[in-house]
């Protein structure tokens, strides 16, 4: 089995379809640097907040000033179209990789996991060869001129895709999804008032339909995309799948890039067919990478593979509800499958003069900061540690905070989350702020 696997793996196939990938996958994401930029988010994501939520391990990283991060995303922009046309393609991905995923890791209220996918995306190209055909660089330089491609060059990118929508699935295999339909029930009421379609939406039963249509599709698709029988039928579905979550939800580029993504599943002789042109192979022969640098891909390759199996298994182990606690509920492809909604206020107190203050959230934060805090465990214990210093700074030497918290999921009543009676700054990191979450009722 281990040599027949690997000898799949290492068979050449033709260029193609990775250099198409490459095409579609630097252009969308250079019109999306575009987009960002004239949607005003360089300042409401980097510029506006005076406090930034960071991610554990990277509180390091905090953005310049205004037009330094407006050169950075241009920068980024660049780098993702010289990807596309592949003109200095090294260099431009691994630009991209990093400025990119810079970008994602200063604010965390900003996460979705589009972003992380596109990082990951970034980082695979990178090793790959993308470049040598249907390129500037191979136009240039004859020497990076192949035709074919070992296939597990292909493979890997397919497998980041099916990932994506196999984890999809596994996370609505909940009650709330597949026995509640929520919160399509909560989303789809909210749309019908679209134009010919949006009477469909006041019928009881569609939620249920979506749900479960939904489900399905996140668990099948990824196998009738890798058959080439069954792969028409499967590129239809995401056609209409994600063009009419891009009409109902407005979810930005997550959409497309899944949809330019799918193309890599489509080989090269089906192209050639889709065109009119013989199924003809390059007479230029595949050579392999050079030994050392070889088994220096593929190490890379077990250790990425192995992480995207089993990091988004991890909130099995850390709480008996994601949803509630989110704890591990990031970087692990829960797609849309939650509406949540919370208030909180926190309350300082001097222990010294017995003073208190009370801090409402809005007075310090953006509108997208305070939405995602109300209901994100870790960033509430962030936010009470930087009142902490914030009020050390006017003379209160060793305050005391507390948190009143209510949230909703999917539509319940509004609870008690985080445990009132909780001074957050007793707390040394985020991870111990999951053991004061009220049950879920």
């Amino acid at each position: 089995m281990i040599n027949k696997v690997s000898a799949y793996l290492n068979n050449p196939t033709s260029i193609l379809p990775l250099a198409i990938f490459r095409m579609a996958f630097g252009f969308i994401m250079g019109l999306s640097m575009l987009r960002f930029m004239r949607n005003g988010w360089i300042e409401e994501a980097y510029v506006n907040p005076t406090f930034h939520f960071t991610y554990t391990n990277f509180e390091w990283i905090q953005p310049f000033s205004a037009s330094t991060m407006y050169i950075l995303v241009v920068l980024c922009a660049v780098a993702a179209f010289l990807i596309s046309i592949g003109l200095f393609y090294r260099i431009a991905t691994v630009s991209f990789f990093l400025l990119f995923t810079y970008l994602e890791l200063i604010e965390k209220s900003w996460y979705l996991n589009h972003y992380y996918f596109v990082s990951l995306i970034a980082f695979l190209l990178i090793w790959l060869p993308a470049n040598g055909k249907y390129s500037c660089d191979s136009s240039i330089f004859k020497s990076l001129k192949k035709a074919t491609v070992p296939t597990w060059t292909i493979a890997i990118i397919k497998f980041q895709l099916s990932i994506v929508y196999f984890y999809g699935a596994i996370a609505k295999l909940k009650y709330d999804w597949l026995i509640e339909a929520q919160p399509l029930k909560i989303w789809l009421n909210a749309k019908t008032d679209i134009p010919l379609i949006g009477v469909i939406f006041e019928n009881e039963l569609t939620p249920f339909v979506f749900a479960w249509g939904g489900f399905l599709y996140d668990l099948i698709i990824p196998f009738l995309l890798w058959n080439r029988k069954s792969r028409p039928i499967g590129f239809i579905l995401v056609l209409v799948f994600h063009i009419l979550t891009h009409i109902l939800f407005n979810i930005g580029m997550f959409p497309w890039l899944m949809i330019f993504g799918s193309l890599i599943f489509i080989e090269s002789n089906e192209w050639r067919r889709l065109f009119g042109l013989s199924p003809n192979i390059s007479t230029i022969k595949f050579s392999a990478l050079k030994t050392s640098r070889n088994l220096l891909i593929k190490g890379v390759f077990v250790v990425f593979v192995t992480i995207q199996i089993l990091a988004p298994l991890r909130h099995f182990l850390l709480t008996d509800n994601v949803l509630w606690t989110e704890r591990g509920f990031r970087f692990s492809w829960h797609v849309m499958v939650m509406e949540k909604t919370g208030i909180v206020k926190f309350t300082v107190k001097d222990p010294v003069s017995g003073k208190k203050w009370v801090e409402y959230p809005s007075q310090r934060l953006t509108k997208i900061q305070e939405t995602q805090m109300s209901f994100q465990p870790d960033m509430i214990w962030q936010y009470a540690k930087y009142l902490e210093n914030t009020y050390k700074v006017k003379g209160v030497e060793n305050p005391s905070i507390s948190v009143f918290s209510r949230v909703s999921l999917n539509g319940r009543p509004s609870q008690q989350y985080i445990d009132e009676n909780l001074d957050l700054t007793q707390l040394n990191n985020s991870n111990a702020i999951y053991k004061y979450i009220s049950p879920l009722r």
